[in-house]
């Protein structure tokens, strides 16, 4: 049994890893077809941060993107149609995350681009995507249990103690990445976009 229920959680996991690749490739290859325009407009965004100082956002973004993604993978986790959106909401942050650092790349070349966009994001994505893949996986499982019981037609107990404090203990994790953003990230990017 132990063996089955290893494999079934490896199963999710690679399906979350694979729909967070595709949307990594997706972020990449919609950043390259973005031409002058879109170089002009990131361009545009970006140069606020070059050569000032950067100020950092407000306590309540910060934690607003920090637990958005484990947070809605938790309440599908419960919903049947959990299992379709949690491998696209995954498949959406990887081209988020691709999208921005290509974006990067792109405006300001190889090397600036990448220690700019790390500067921002580096920190953050280092706690928060082993958190956001933590609670997705189980949340897959529980909302694949939930279609399993639907097409049976029997009941299926997916509100386990278990689960609760795992994601009690996601929380703690990206109360950390959000502190490390709020404070490290603005001085990170700051001495990056001195570079720029």
């Amino acid at each position: 049994m132990e063996h089955k229920t290893i494999s079934t959680y490896s199963i999710a996991l690679g399906v979350l890893a694979l729909a967070f690749l595709m949307g990594i490739a997706a972020g990449c290859l919609y950043s390259l077809q973005g031409g002058d325009t879109a170089d002009a407009a990131v361009r545009e965004y970006l140069s606020v941060f070059a050569g000032n100082a950067i100020h950092a956002p407000s306590v309540g973004r910060v934690l607003a993107d920090t637990v958005l993604y484990p947070a809605v993978c938790f309440v599908l986790g419960f919903t049947i149609p959990g299992v379709l959106l949690i491998p696209l909401m995954v498949a959406f942050r990887g081209f988020l995350v691709s999208y921005t650092i290509a974006s990067c790349v792109r405006v300001f070349g190889s090397l600036d681009g990448i220690l700019f966009s790390l500067s921002l994001l580096g920190i953050p994505l280092l706690i928060c995507l082993p958190c956001l893949f933590l609670i997705g996986t189980h949340s897959l499982l529980d909302s694949r249990t939930l279609l399993g019981a639907a097409v049976r037609k029997t009941r299926a107990d997916v509100f386990r103690k278990n689960h609760f404090t795992r994601f009690a203990a996601t929380l703690c994790v990206t109360a950390i990445a959000a502190a490390a953003e709020w404070l490290l990230c603005p001085l990170l990017a700051g001495l990056a976009a001195a570079r720029l």
